[in-house]
Parts: C-alpha cells; structure tokens; sequence
C-alpha cells in the first residue's frame, strides 16, 4: 500500500492579506504621532499669525513642521517624506489664510475715541461709528502667485468727526471677495453696524500702503496705532467661523495623513523580512549557518 506523501508545511514566507496590514500597531502609532504632528504646528503658529508676525510665522510652521513630520513618518522613509511635506503645508496654510485675530479679549460697547485703550482686544463695538466712504483709497497686492487682488481702506469715524481731528480706526476691505455674505468685501460699509473685528496685516498685505495713500491723498492724520478692522456685523460670528476654518485645516492635515498611511499599507510591498516577523525562540535566522560541531575524540 502506497504511503501518502507528507503533506507540505505552509509556506511562511507568503506575503499576508493587505487589509491584514491595517492591524499592525506600527501604523496606529504613526497615525498618533501624525494627530500630535499637527496639533504641534498649529499650536505655535496660530499665536504669532494671530500677532501679525508673518514672517515668523512661516520661519517657525516650515522648521517645526518639517521635524515633527518626519518623526511622525519615522517608520519608513515615504513616510518620512511625506510627512515633512504635509506638515510644513498644514502650518503655512494657517499663516496665509489667518487675517483676522482670533485670540484676544472684547472690547464690548465703547467710544470710537476709546479704542486705543484696547491695543489687545480683537473683538469691537462702538457706541457711535461710520466708515466714512467718501475717504475711500485703494491699493493692488499680489494674492497668491499669478493675480492680484485690489484692497480697500476707508476711515472710521464718530457722528461728528471732522477731516481735522485724527483717525482713530481705519475699516479695511478686500475688492473681489467671495459673494455678497463675505465680511471681506466692502459691500458692508454702507450698513450701520457699528461693530469689527481686528484685521491682521500679513507682510503681503497691501492695507498699509492704502492707509498711506489715503492720508496723502486727503491730507489727514492717524492716531497712533490705529487699529485696521473689518466692519462686520457680529465679530463673535466672525471668529467663531474663523476657528472653525482653522479646525478644517487641521481636521484635513489628520484626514490626508491617515489616508497616506492606509495607502501606503495597502499598496507598497513588505519587505521579505517583514513579512516574516521577527524569529521565533528556537528558531535560526535565515541565512545564519549552524556552528561546527567539535569532532569527538582525536589523536592523543
């Protein structure tokens, strides 16, 4: 009678099914290390974009961006690229985009001539106040790398200002915006609403050469340190959308991270090595040969 043939051990070299990759714990943890890269950046750069430090801003989103992404990717080398990519991105994002002041106190209802004893405040209403169109001045800036894009400045007044006493607040605008509910346009400048928020001039923002030209223009004065704002209708709206913006470019730095690793799990092969683990107890490395064995005995 015939004996059967052994049956042949399965091979443990076999590569393993690809949605079997997704429970390795090593992408989990990068996955982690990715969350914690981006609230990293975001945590510094929102303060200085917020103060108006744009150039340090983008300094410190390029520089703290690029390590912690490549610590987040640390366990392979796309990752590693790819996260000193995405996060350096994740930070310029908020400092190009950031224009309003997010963090800081309300000023509540004052005076238009008590603004100066709020240089910190981000948040304005005002008891008696105008945008004085009739002083509107206008200058070009670059908005990103192929157009430009015109800027409005107009001053803020009390009821009974003259061209004589200086300007305490200037309301600032941006001449193509997004439709008629965007607060950057100065399609609000003809309503009565009293009210701003602090607008924070990049270093490629235009609005102090409008506020230049506007003083040389109509031979006026501006108090010192008076603050540019957007005229808007309700500033508490205003930030709160301004966050929720900021929380969407950092939700979407998470999201492209996580996607990138799931991809890269899915679709870059295992290493041979990998695949086989680490050795078990008992068990030679592949590619180590046994030590001789002494022969017994031997001429004396």
């Amino acid at each position: 009678m015939a004996m059967n043939a052994p049956m042949s051990a399965p091979d443990d070299t076999a590569p393993p099914r690809r949605l079997r990759r997704l429970m390795r714990s090593a992408l989990w943890r990068s996955a982690v290390r990715g969350l914690v890269a981006v609230l990293a950046v975001s945590a510094v750069v929102v303060p200085l974009a917020a103060l108006g430090w744009t150039m340090v801003a983008i300094f410190v989103a390029v520089t703290v961006g690029l390590n912690v992404g490549l610590w987040a990717g640390r366990d392979s080398g796309l990752a590693s690229l790819a996260g000193a990519v995405l996060m350096p991105v994740v930070g310029l994002i908020i400092v190009l985009t950031s224009d309003v002041q997010i963090i800081g106190p309300t000023a509540g209802a004052i005076a238009l001539d008590d603004i100066a004893r709020f240089p910190y405040a981000g948040r304005f209403r005002f008891t008696d106040a105008r945008v004085a169109i009739e002083f509107t001045t206008s200058a070009e800036g670059r908005h990103g790398l192929i157009w430009r894009v015109g800027w409005r400045v107009a001053p803020i007044v009390p009821g009974n200002w003259t061209p004589a006493e200086p300007v305490r607040a200037w309301a600032v605008a941006r001449i193509s915006g997004y439709g008629p509910m965007d607060f950057r346009t100065p399609r609000g400048w003809e309503q009565s609403y009293r009210a701003g928020v602090r607008y924070v001039p990049t270093a490629f923002s235009p609005a102090r050469a409008a506020v230049a030209r506007a003083l040389a223009r109509f031979d006026l004065t501006a108090a010192p340190g008076a603050p540019l704002l957007y005229w808007v209708e309700e500033p508490h709206a205003v930030v709160v959308d301004e966050r929720n913006f900021l929380a969407w470019v950092m939700f979407g730095g998470v999201t492209t991270w996580l996607f990138f690793l799931i991809g890269e799990a899915l679709l870059v092969p295992v290493p041979p090595d990998a695949r086989r683990g680490p050795p078990q107890p008992g068990e030679r490395p592949r590619g180590v040969e046994p030590l001789s064995q002494p022969a017994k005995g031997g001429a004396a």
